[in-house]
């Protein structure tokens, strides 16, 4: 069953995924690390807020002004929850 959920979603969307994946966890972490080293509490917001917009303009600028791909609110969004979700639980 799992199996067939995600085989039905489309390959681009999965590839948005990824990609929020890849930009989104690397300035999480780097921001918890600078969190946790100078005992301040913001940074790993403002990475996570950071690979948010980094994901926005890939789609204003990548997909709508060099015209290299559609611009979706749905490529956004799922470009961005992978990044959401640790936000979300961080505040948890």
């Amino acid at each position: 069953m799992i199996k067939k959920t995600i085989n039905n979603i489309p390959k681009d969307k999965k590839d948005h995924v990824l990609l929020g994946m890849f930009i989104g966890y690397p300035f999480m972490i780097l921001g918890y690390l600078i969190d946790v080293y100078f005992d301040i509490n913001f940074m790993f917001i403002s990475g996570a807020l950071f690979s948010i917009l980094l994901v926005g303009l890939k789609e204003i600028l990548h997909d709508g002004i060099l015209r290299k791909g559609n611009v979706e609110l749905w490529d956004f969004i799922a470009s961005a929850i992978p990044i959401a979700f640790p936000l979300i639980t961080y505040f948890l």
